[in-house]
């Protein structure tokens, strides 16, 4: 499906600095590896509906909010690792998460439409169009930041972070964090609480935990609690990998971030 060729997306390009910095054991030739990207990305734009977004299985059935999101935040980040990336793919999924609003269907409850729209702002900072004032529009309609789910709160922060007109909610969303994540001495998680419309999201606690790294890193790189949270999401792996395909790909890119930084 579109989620799954995405998430493949994602780990191959962030794995792909990493696995060539350590030269790793049985790793594809660099040929093979893009060819295998290249598929996918032909695969996806096979996909790619006239509205820009995307479906689950295949083009004409209907878009489906999350996975047209996390597609184009794939295709950019194939990008910025020197894939080959149709531009018309970009653009036209660029004008979908713009127009994210109308996109979403009415019978999405008000805390999954604020998700959404926060994956789209990040999305869409990481394309080079970031809205600050959006961002903090979110918050404020949700009444801070402490009624935000923590995968929220790790979309919003990046679009937020080197923003001088936001540094109240940075400054929130610090404290915030600080209070809610769960440490031991060497690891640290933040404990997700669950609703009945998560599905719409392929919600998790690996995943919000691998989203809040990422975000952490690039506002506060030389945190106490980042070292911590890399430790923990190592602890919960299961046979070298995490629990799904979202898991994974969120996981590996906050860990291309942390090895690059």
């Amino acid at each position: 499906c579109s989620e799954q060729l995405a998430s493949r997306l994602m780990a191959v390009s962030a794995l792909r600095d990493v696995l060539t910095a350590f030269n790793a054991a049985g790793l594809p030739s660099p040929e093979e590896i893009e060819t295998a990207v290249a598929k996918d990305i032909q695969l996806l734009k096979a996909m790619q509906n006239y509205d820009g977004g995307f479906p689950v299985w295949q083009r004409g059935e209907p878009s489906w909010p999350y996975h047209s999101i996390h597609v184009a935040h794939a295709l950019q980040l194939a990008r910025s690792k020197g894939y080959d990336v149709p531009s018309e793919m970009t653009d036209q999924a660029k004008t979908y998460l713009q127009a994210i609003d109308k996109h979403i269907p009415a019978w999405y409850g008000e805390s999954t439409r604020r998700a959404l729209k926060a994956y789209a702002l990040f999305t869409l900072k990481f394309m080079g169009q970031p809205d600050p004032a959006a961002a903090r529009s979110l918050i404020s309609a949700a009444g801070g930041v402490t009624n935000l789910p923590f995968d929220v709160i790790g979309w919003l922060l990046p679009v937020l972070s080197d923003d001088a007109g936001s540094k109240a909610q940075v400054e929130e969303i610090r404290r915030h964090l600080s209070n809610r994540v769960t440490e031991t001495a060497g690891a640290a998680n933040f404990v997700t609480s669950f609703s009945d419309e998560d599905y719409l999201l392929l919600r998790s606690d690996r995943r919000a935990d691998g989203i809040l790294l990422g975000a952490l890193i690039g506002d506060q790189p030389d945190s106490d609690l980042i070292p911590k949270l890399v430790k923990g999401l190592l602890a919960h792996r299961t046979a070298g990998r995490w629990g799904n395909t979202q898991e994974n790909a969120w996981v590996l890119l906050a860990l291309d971030r942390y090895f690059r930084t």
